[in-house]
């Protein structure tokens, strides 16, 4: 007879026959049991001397019973790690040194309801961000969830203030009342009541307009594990503006999405679930003034990207009629300030070193450094009190460039690539200020037009340009010729209620069809430089205020304005009986409302 278990006898007895169905029985239940404790496991035969002989069931039954103890521990484990109650995992001071893990109730809110998913997240997580952690860090955690971060660089040396924020009241509550009592006050939580229609329904600010807790360049590692992927673009956008406001110009930005966008599309999904083409992610990231780093590869089936402060990028600011301010300063803008922009020193005489510098920078963007003596653009960067001349100057020329790359691509989404040339109107051009860029595009076919004839001139003899007198009043204003598009930046944002709509008919009424008027007004995100509340807005959505920053300009024509979508969208639609073809709040400078309008025939 053999000694393996696993033969068949080779003559039945008394003695082997009613052991032998046992001994399959208990194997196939230690085979079980080990499936269930350890899969990649394999049942061991038992062979050798004496096998077959019943103090080998014996053995087979102890190890049985083994097993069952093991399973039973493993169902209690399994139960206290999905219950709802914190994880404790000590007594005493050990209690006080090693926060509890929150309980599944919680952990389900970041995506991480089993106990494996949350610690094999974790520790991945925890590993990626101290690789980049430096000496004395300030941290951001956007999207803290219930501090899983928090918890795992509880004690980690380099964490000067760990700055973390949610939307979820259950998860901040869970770090300010478990975590913070035992890892210390450097750690920090914020709950913001931002809207999600999937995950805060009840929410009253809007993701477009959170500002993140936390000051201009302050943070030196910025990270959002699983944010990016249940952000819609809108919202993406003003987080990656946000993102680059709070950096330190060392700091970094360490986010993940998903990288399977629908076919035909670079940015797709919902809240539940959204996918971003990875170069098209780098682009909106560059266009808020971060430059990718390191493709860094899937973490935990996301993709994770490393981010830092592009080079010479200034932080966002909101640039106004009343001074330029991050969005983190908003608030302040309507404390009492002299608004408007100084009459220019000298007859708007330009100094050696304003020539050097507008050379220096000039030369940088390829473009003329020549700057008229009235551009009131220049002189209201060049001497504002929070802006030294050097940075004002670069300012003056790098945002003349974001608008005409922006500009571009708002122009090749509606014509694509193939139109070329693009007959386009740069309207209430100034002097050139957004011209002297939109020259060097070859797609486009410039015409820029203003209401001051010595912009004219130095459009046409400096700037090298085509150029258009405009005219008082929308009625009088005639173009030589129809546009493909029409671009009017900051020139409703002061047009009374008397004109507003006349001029968007005349402008209209200049294109081909089909063709697109762009223009942006003063938004809601706009008030705080305008020194006013939302309660002092009409219920029309439209106000006004004789006040301007141009002095050579009648304020009553040529004023402050805001306008809301309740006042554009009829508004549009009774002037020229079209309906808006897209609109993208706070798109200019974080607080000018962008509107598109089509002209089909």
């Amino acid at each position: 007879m053999s000694n393996s278990i696993t033969s068949e006898p080779t003559s039945p007895d008394s003695a082997t026959h009613p052991i032998e169905p046992e001994r399959s029985k208990l194997a196939r239940v230690r085979q079980g049991l080990r499936g269930v404790l350890f899969p990649s496991a394999s049942p061991v035969g038992l062979t050798g001397e004496g096998s077959g002989k019943a103090p080998n069931v014996q053995a087979l039954e102890l190890e049985m019973s083994w097993l069952k103890m093991q399973l039973a521990q493993y169902r209690k484990e399994q139960g206290q790690f999905e219950g709802l109650e914190p994880f404790v995992l000590g007594t005493e001071h050990v209690s006080g040194i090693v926060p509890p893990i929150a309980g599944a109730g919680v952990r389900a809110t970041v995506g991480s309801p089993s106990m494996a998913g949350y610690l094999v997240s974790g520790d991945a997580w925890q590993i990626l961000i101290s690789k980049f952690l430096k000496p004395n860090s300030q941290v951001l955690d956007i999207g803290c969830g219930c501090g899983k971060m928090a918890r795992n660089l509880a004690y980690h040396p380099h964490i000067k203030k760990f700055i973390g924020f949610d939307v979820i009241q259950d998860s901040i509550d869970y770090c300010n009342q478990t975590l913070v009592p035992r890892i210390g006050s450097k750690f920090e939580f914020h709950c913001y009541n931002v809207y999600s229609e999937c995950y805060n329904p009840q929410g009253t600010i809007k993701a477009s307009e959170l500002v993140f807790p936390a000051t201009d360049g302050s943070i030196d590692l910025a990270w959002g594990c699983s944010l990016f992927t249940h952000l819609l673009e809108p919202d993406a956008k003003h987080y990656l503006r946000e993102v680059r406001r709070v950096l330190s110009p060392s700091g970094m930005f360490l986010p993940t999405i998903h990288i399977n966008p629908a076919p035909g599309t670079r940015y797709s999904g919902n809240e539940v679930r959204v996918d971003i083409d990875i170069d098209y992610f780098a682009e909106l990231a560059a266009e808020a003034g971060l430059s990718l780093a390191v493709k860094l590869g899937e973490v935990c089936g996301q993709y994770a990207l490393l981010f830092k402060v592009a080079p010479g990028a200034e932080a966002p600011k909101i640039v106004n009629v009343n001074g330029t301010k991050s969005e983190a300063e908003v608030a302040e803008a309507s404390k009492p300030k002299t608004g408007g922009v100084p009459v220019p020193p000298n007859e708007g005489a330009l100094t050696g070193e304003m020539l050097r510098l507008n050379g220096l920078a000039a030369e940088k963007e390829g473009v003329t450094p020549d700057v008229h003596p009235k551009d009131f653009i220049f002189w209201f960067v060049a001497t504002h009190p929070e802006l030294s001349l050097d940075s004002a100057t670069t300012y003056y020329f790098e945002d003349g460039a974001r608008s005409a790359d922006k500009l571009d691509k708002e122009l090749t989404s509606l014509f694509g690539e193939e139109k070329k040339p693009i007959k386009l109107l740069e309207f209430a051009s100034g002097y050139g200020c957004v011209s002297r860029h939109l020259k060097k595009n070859p797609r486009f076919d410039l015409t820029s037009c203003d209401i001051h004839p010595e912009a004219i001139d130095f459009l046409t003899n400096k700037i090298g340009v085509k150029a258009l007198q405009s005219a008082h009043t929308p009625e009088k204003f005639s173009t030589p010729e129809k546009y493909d598009a029409i671009f009017a930046l900051s020139f409703f944002s002061h047009m009374p209620k008397a004109t507003f709509g006349r001029w968007i008919k005349a402008l209209y009424n200049s294109l081909n069809a089909p063709g697109y008027l762009l223009f942006t007004t003063h938004g809601i995100k706009s008030i705080g430089g305008l020194q006013i509340t939302a309660e002092d807005i009409p219920a029309d959505g439209f106000w006004f205020q004789a006040r301007s920053e141009q002095h050579d300009l009648d304020a009553e024509e040529y004023g402050l304005t805001l306008s809301l979508p309740n006042f554009v969208i009829p508004e549009v639609h009774r002037v020229v009986g079209s309906p808006i073809a897209n609109y993208k709040q706070a798109e200019w400078w974080f607080h000018q409302d962008l509107w598109i309008v089509k002209r089909e025939r």
